[in-house]
């Protein structure tokens, strides 16, 4: 009996030594995204407009605003998938060996445009290009405006939009510049109509007049949101992943679903005071309920974005997360979004198929 007592301790010995010099799996802090401010302009007071000081493009992506969805059909063929959005357009996304694409689409006519391809035309930049010489060809205020009738809308952009995420004017049309913090290279690029500007409000913004905003979708709607959300982060992941020289990643089911419930729960610990007992599993405990397999494991997120896409190039933005989407080490991952609410686990297996990459 005695024997038996010595046996038992050392296997529970054992089994806590394994827990915790076993598999490692990192949890990291929400990355939240700008905190855009939106106020009327209450006092009489002068709105800077310096005009169209920048003539709009006459080739590559940004002439496609304003065009037809049969136009893009002739001109690039069937998209990939099309995802719904939360605001009036969908996306209308190729990611194929022309390079990586979204196109959004609202009432048959495309009201923006977005890249992170070298191979695509973005006139009159170009995807790699440094900032300084962006800076050198581009006149760049800190305050935007856009008319629409009698409204009036100013976007104010700080000293960290100016460097990472620049707001320029192109007479009807704008453009979104993503700049890459650490390499000061253009690593992605948004043209846009100003009313899907304005609907999404993504610097802080005065205005005079009414504020532009989608109609909520339905409960049933916002289903497959989550899901093009989901799915817009993996696309976006490997394409920047293989542009930095690494291998792509295996999308996981199970991984998927592990990302979508950490989504949704962050959303309800956010509508109430209490944490939910989820939150207090850890990642390491939530691979191993599902018999998930791993060497190394880590979990980023972020909140208050509007989009996929800038929750993308937040990341990229940040020191810590940005060395988990470029380890090289990881082999597989999932997806989940929730509201305003990404989360992403890569992890390592044991091993890597590569025949698995979709």
């Amino acid at each position: 009996m005695e024997a038996l007592f010595r046996i038992l301790i050392i296997i529970a010995f054992l089994g806590i030594i394994y827990y915790y010099a076993g598999p490692n799996a990192k949890q990291h802090d929400p990355l939240e995204g700008p905190n855009t401010v939106q106020q009327p302009i209450l006092e009489e007071k002068e709105i800077i407009d310096n005009g169209d000081t920048l003539t709009r493009p006459t080739k590559g992506l940004s002439t496609h605003i304003g065009e037809s969805s049969k136009e893009i059909l002739s001109t690039y063929g069937r998209p990939t998938r099309i995802d719904k959005s939360p605001f009036n357009y969908k996306w209308w996304v190729y990611h194929n060996k022309d390079g990586f694409k979204m196109f959004g689409i609202a009432d048959d006519k495309v009201v923006q445009v977005y890249t992170n391809s070298p191979n695509m035309n973005v006139a009159p930049y170009e995807v790699g290009q440094m900032l300084g010489d962006i800076y050198r060809m581009t006149i760049i205020e800190s305050e935007v405006t856009a008319h629409i009738g009698d409204n009036i809308y100013m976007f104010a952009m700080n000293d960290y939009d100016l460097h990472s995420r620049i707001l320029v004017k192109f007479q009807d049309i704008f453009a979104q510049l993503y700049i890459d913090t650490e390499t000061e290279k253009l690593i992605g690029i948004r043209f846009l109509d100003k009313e899907t500007l304005v609907t999404h409000k993504p610097y802080e913004m005065q205005f005079i007049g009414e504020v532009i905003n989608s109609p909520a979708p339905s409960s049933f709607s916002q289903l497959y949101i989550h899901q093009a959300n989901a799915a817009q982060l993996a696309d976006l992941t490997n394409v920047f992943r293989e542009q930095y020289g690494l291998l792509a990643l295996v999308n996981d089911s199970a991984l998927n679903d592990l990302a979508m419930e950490n989504s949704e729960n962050l959303f309800l610990q956010s509508m109430t005071t209490q944490q939910t007992e989820s939150n207090d599993i850890s990642l390491k405990d939530r691979l191993s309920a599902l018999d998930i397999q791993f060497k190394s494991a880590s979990e980023i997120t972020a909140t208050t974005y509007i989009d996929a896409i800038e929750a993308m190039h937040g990341w990229l933005n940040s020191k810590e997360h940005r060395k988990v989407l470029l380890d090289e080490s990881f082999s597989h991952i999932g997806t989940g979004a929730y509201m305003d609410y990404y989360t992403q686990i890569l992890i390592t297996k044991n091993n890597r198929d590569l025949s698995e990459i979709q």
